[in-house]
């Protein structure tokens, strides 16, 4: 198997290598020169065999059947990045059980569509499985620096036979489209993302269900008790789902991280029932909070308090304020009042508009402001996974309408996400230990952005050290300009831009 050939490290002025981090890093590492993907699925099938975990997927009286799975499971996982420089791995599999006549298909392409169509395939089991088995081999780190991190995205579907999709607000364009909603359970630890669990949601508006006739052949298959709950629950069920199965099966986090859209009751007293410290970006509607006696709704708490959030120097990014309340974890009106304490942390960019300001919540009244916000930052793991599995791996690209397909395809792309990065890992290609500070001098300190600020700098400081003969002035423009290039991204990592707060705005009037 050809490995990877690592670049050379640029070095700074001390001769010292410098280690460079990454925004994309699957991105930027299929993009090496040498990086033959093919390989990396062929290799990652073999170190985890991953073609007896989808045997055992199958149902008992189908597994006769699957004679060379691994395969056609090399083939399904290779499929989207055919467009990498190499496929010559893919090609040599691929002929190989074509020729052996074992399948008795002339066409490659039938072979793929024939086992996305399959019901009796649990591919959600096959995701998890993999999931387990590949993360054993990937450092996340102490379990009590780990977060569960949950979020969805959603992939626009047009047509009248794509099953399973329906109308859902798209808070980045601010409109309403149709297409498939992904709701993605992942777990955060030392710089590495994990997706541990995943479901689609189908929402009320304009759902398309099985067309009448063509119904599952079994309705106890894994594909139809999925699209079952992606009709029947809510995405609060579903996360309430998800992590009482991650837990058992062996995930440990301290932390769970979400946005605001999951900022409610429900999902605050799952997080304590289920032992985990919730850090939640809270909407800023109608949700009282109770101060000293008092109930506030957050806009409430945040002209009480806007004077006194301070920034820790006159650099930092942004000012905080932190606030001790409690809240009614109750939610229907006829039952006792269930008082929680927990912390809410006021943040705002230091220039901003009056309007750009964010309320998150933690139940852990031991985090200051700074920890807080600091942990909340590794939630954007999942906002690049997102970006990865999209663009990559093939997520919810397949050409067909059937929910069977789109099933196996939201579990297929994560399984090739982990392979690809347990690889680069495991290769060199992509470090995520800790960052080095290479500047001399102190650099712009945030309060709270360690993590991500470890990132850009990292970044910055390896260009400015391989320069020779830059005067202080040019290197207080490039400083200036990095600080700026850096509070851009840190606005929209934690939701802070002002599309996100007019999206917030909206929802004012909701609890």
């Amino acid at each position: 198997m050809i490995k990877h050939k690592l670049s050379k490290s640029p070095r700074n002025q001390n001769g010292k290598k410098v280690t460079r981090s990454s925004y994309t890093p699957i991105s930027d590492a299929l993009c090496q020169q040498n990086t033959l993907v093919d390989n990396e699925f062929h290799d990652g099938l073999k170190r985890f065999n991953l073609g007896t975990l989808l045997l055992q997927c199958l149902s008992k009286d189908r597994r006769s059947d699957a004679v060379e799975l691994s395969q056609i499971l090399i083939t399904l996982l290779v499929w989207p990045v055919l467009k990498s420089p190499s496929i010559h791995c893919f090609c040599s599999e691929l002929c190989q059980y074509i020729k052996k006549g074992v399948l008795k298909i002339k066409r490659p392409a039938d072979v793929i569509y024939d086992f996305w169509g399959r019901e009796d395939i649990n591919w959600r089991k096959f995701a998890t499985k993999a999931s387990i088995k590949i993360s054993k081999d990937i450092d996340l780190g102490n379990p009590q620096d780990r977060a569960f991190v949950v979020d969805d995205s959603l992939k626009s579907r047009r047509g009248k036979k794509v099953e399973g999709s329906s109308l859902h607000h798209d808070h980045n364009s601010g409109r309403t489209i149709q297409g498939h909603q992904l709701l993605e359970l992942g777990i955060v630890g030392d710089g590495c993302f994990v997706p541990v669990d995943r479901q689609i949601y189908t929402g009320s508006k304009n759902a398309i269900s099985k067309p009448e006739g063509k119904d599952f052949v079994d309705k106890r298959s894994a594909s139809a008790q999925d699209m079952k709950r992606a009709f029947d629950e809510d995405k609060n069920q579903m996360l309430n789902r998800m992590l009482k199965s991650a837990q058992r099966s062996g995930f440990k986090a301290r932390y769970l991280l979400a946005d605001a859209w999951f900022g409610i009751k429900k999902n605050i007293e799952m997080a304590i029932d289920l032992d985990l410290v919730a850090i939640f970006q809270m909407k800023r509607g109608g949700l009282k909070y109770r101060y000293e006696g008092k109930d506030y709704t957050a806009k409430e708490l945040h002209v009480k308090f806007n004077r006194k959030m301070k920034a820790v120097s006159k650099k930092s990014l942004y000012k905080t304020v932190r606030i001790e309340v409690k809240i009614n974890l109750e939610t229907l009106a006829n039952k006792p009042e269930r008082w929680r304490k927990v912390a809410l942390v006021l943040s705002a960019p230091q220039r901003s508009k009056h309007q750009n300001w964010v309320v998150f919540l933690t139940t852990d009244l031991k985090l200051v402001a700074e920890k807080i916000l600091e942990v909340y930052s590794k939630r954007w793991s999942i906002e690049v996974y997102f970006k990865e599995v999209k663009q990559h791996f093939g997520l919810l690209a397949e050409q067909s309408g059937k929910y069977q397909v789109t099933y196996a395809s939201v579990h297929l792309a994560a399984v090739r996400y982990l392979l690809i990065f347990e690889a680069m890992q495991r290769n060199g290609s992509i470090t995520f230990g800790e960052q080095r500070d290479l500047v001399s001098g102190k650099l712009l300190i945030m309060a709270f952005a360690g993590f991500l600020w470890k990132l850009f700098r990292n970044l910055i400081s390896g260009a400015i050290c391989g320069i020779k003969g830059l005067g202080e002035d040019l290197q207080q423009e490039i400083t200036e300009r990095m600080n700026d290039a850096v509070e851009e991204f840190l606005n929209e990592a934690f939701h802070m831009t002002d599309q996100h707060i007019k999206s917030l705005m909206m929802s004012e009037n909701c609890c």
